[in-house]
């Protein structure tokens, strides 16, 4: 029986650098860097602090887009979600006295609430077939209306909240806020069911190849309403977190915070073809997004700017990915060109399953 060949330290090292995290990381501990030195408050007490709280609520909505664009769709309506569900479950809290369950029943709550707004778009797509983007635009419409309805032009203040929940950005377990510590169990959460778990793998492989995943009996429709729902629910989740961060909560909570969402997942590696990306590189996109806005604040850099390098940064990635596919593609594409000149019917009437095949394995 022959013994496998070892794996030296630097074939190791080629391996960890060819993962997209390692390369955020790096630019990410760059700009730390940089920042730093450069502009001296970036440094100064509670900073970092603030820029772990405020990513935290940016990676909990990125990691659910991951779920969502992984199978070639999106969602738009995750801002409208968050904001409904900051001032809903807020008041629903603030008006509850249950004690000890009152962090149990507000997650409930925000969970359920965006699981079932969720739903409704995994309906519109699955059931009516709308595309995604048509879809979720359209319930952003109809969710921000009713986040003006129901705050009938009045505001959710945070002596109104309990303490638990108002308190929850001066709390600290171990250097670290709740708002951290949740972002963090999220992700880890989602990342062991992406990459672990059959269903993860259902959701590659409809991202990869639709007709494939069909062909290997997975139920792509079961799985649109799945993650339809989960990114929704983490968008309630991140509304909870959102009113107790802020305080303040009123019609416009929330607004814009898909496209920072988005932005953060396709900058974090998540691929808007689908098939490609994990929850980690969402988080660390989110991470990095906000540290680079934080510097912009710091500068007196316009917001406008600032929404300006968001476009500009999902453009560049996805036309960077586009162009590696492409590149990726030129091989592939190759063979199956000299194939059918030498009429080998077979390269195309077994290409489902062979793609199959390979999502299978």
């Amino acid at each position: 029986m022959s013994e496998r060949p070892a794996v030296s330290a630097s074939s190791r090292l080629r391996a960890l650098l060819r993962h997209n995290e390692t390369g955020l990381l790096g630019i990410l501990v760059l700009i730390t860097l940089i920042a730093a030195v450069a502009v001296p408050s970036f440094s100064s007490s509670g900073n970092p602090t603030e820029i772990l709280d405020n990513a935290s609520l940016v990676v909990i909505v990125a990691v659910g887009e991951y779920l969502v664009i992984v199978t070639r769709q999106i969602d738009l309506s995750t801002a409208a979600t968050l904001g409904l569900s900051a001032y809903l479950i807020g008041e629903l809290v603030g008006g509850l006295h249950v004690g000890v369950l009152g962090p149990v029943v507000g997650i409930v709550a925000s969970l359920g609430l965006g699981a079932v707004l969720g739903l409704f778009n995994g309906l519109l797509v699955e059931r009516v077939k709308m595309p995604a983007i048509i879809a979720t635009l359209a319930t952003l419409s109809i969710y921000s209306g009713l986040q003006v309805v129901a705050t009938h032009g009045s505001q959710l203040y945070a002596d109104q909240l309990p303490s638990w929940l108002a308190n929850i950005v001066s709390e600290s377990w171990i250097g670290l806020s709740p708002l951290v510590w949740a972002a963090v169990a999220v992700t880890v959460v989602v990342a062991l069911v992406g990459r672990r778990t059959s269903w993860g793998r259902d959701l590659y492989a409809m991202g990869s190849n639709p007709e494939a995943a069909r062909y290997l009996g997975i139920r792509t429709s079961r799985r649109t309403y799945q993650v339809f729902a989960a990114c929704g629910a983490l968008a309630g989740f991140a509304g909870l977190l959102y009113a107790g961060q802020y305080g303040n909560v009123d019609a416009t909570a929330g607004n814009g915070f898909e496209l920072t969402a988005i932005a953060a997942a396709v900058i974090g590696g998540v691929s808007l073809f689908g098939g490609s990306g994990t929850a980690f590189g969402a988080a660390l996109g989110g991470l990095l997004l906000t540290e680079i806005e934080n510097i912009l604040a710091l500068l007196k850099i316009s917001i406008f700017a600032q929404q300006t390098l968001q476009g500009a940064a999902i453009v560049v990635a996805v036309a960077g990915y586009a162009l590696i596919s492409r590149r990726l593609d030129r091989p592939t594409r190759r063979q199956l060109g000299t194939a059918e000149d030498r009429g080998d019917s077979s390269a195309q009437a077994g290409s489902v399953p062979s793609a199959a095949q390979e999502l299978r394995a």
